[in-house]
């Protein structure tokens, strides 16, 4: 508040979080990672992914006393701007909110994160677009006028065009995990990761269905519906599943890749799925090795 801050709230639980986020534009959040026992990465996800509030571009720093390594993903991956390792100084403090205002990173959408681009190389390629979210914490800290009706409306465009990127990586992971699972069908080789993989492609085309209506996508509801009631029945019981059900995968996943996809090739979008394969089987044995 000395800084110029107006506005601030002290808030001691993860509900009060909730409450408070859903009660208009929020700009920043600083939150303790151990809210409630964790529940504040929950909620940074579902901010991030358009579910909770009305900014999802909300700037988030969030705090930790535990430095682990598993802490500090489920933290990172939930969507934050920032980590800050405890215990820091004020000082320290105001210096990420600074750099938030100046220095913020732009953003990516997969089909489980929405956050900051975070790759340690830039100079590495990679096809997944990146957006620059609005920053209302910048706006206010430059005095820039936005009446509240044209910033929602900025919101809610950036907010389609990632949510529209999130379910092309979506489809992108429902052909993948096809593909990845349909040999062990043929050796009827179901072991835990395999059964998780079945899980993870029911999972992702409810997603794909839940997120649907009011892009450009909509057509396809029908197509994920399908496969979301086919992958739940083969993932009830892969080794009892029926041999039509398993057949109709492929073309169903194929069917719905296309759609998300118009502008590729089918098969420059199966060459991408074979090097994603590839890629993961060599970080699994490498992993394997160590």
């Amino acid at each position: 508040m000395a800084l110029g801050y107006q506005g601030t709230e002290w808030i001691r639980s993860d509900e009060e979080l909730r409450r408070w986020v859903q009660s208009g534009i929020s700009d920043l959040i600083v939150a303790d990672h151990q809210l409630d026992e964790g529940a504040a990465i929950e909620t940074v996800r579902e901010i991030r992914n358009g579910d909770l509030g009305e900014n999802p571009f909300s700037v988030v720093i969030m705090t930790t006393w535990a430095n682990d390594p598993a802490n500090v993903r489920d933290a990172i991956n939930s969507g934050v701007d920032d980590l800050i390792v405890a215990p820091y100084s004020t000082g320290q403090l105001l210096d990420r909110i600074q750099k938030m205002i100046t220095d913020r990173k732009p953003f990516i959408a997969t089909s489980d994160y929405v956050g900051p681009e975070r790759r340690r190389d830039p100079s590495r390629k990679s096809s997944i677009p990146v957006f620059e979210p609005p920053n209302t914490l910048r706006m206010r800290q430059e005095g820039v006028k936005v009446d509240s009706v044209s910033l929602k409306e900025q919101i809610a465009e950036t907010n389609l065009q990632i949510k529209e990127e999130k379910l092309r990586r979506i489809g992108f992971q429902i052909s993948f995990l096809v593909d990845l699972v349909l040999p062990k069908f043929g050796i009827s080789e179901f072991n835990e990761e395999t059964v998780e993989h079945i899980e993870r492609l029911a999972r992702m085309s409810g997603e794909a269905v839940q997120r649907l209506q009011g892009t450009r996508y909509e057509g396809i509801s029908q197509l994920c519906r399908s496969l979301h009631k086919l992958a739940r029945r083969i993932a009830a019981d892969p080794a009892e599943a029926a041999p039509d059900d398993v057949e109709l995968l492929k073309p169903l996943s194929r069917a719905i890749l296309e759609a998300f996809f118009p502008s590729e090739s089918t098969g420059d979008l199966v060459d991408q799925i074979a090097g994603a394969i590839s890629s993961y089987n060599e970080r699994k044995s490498r992993f394997a090795e160590k």
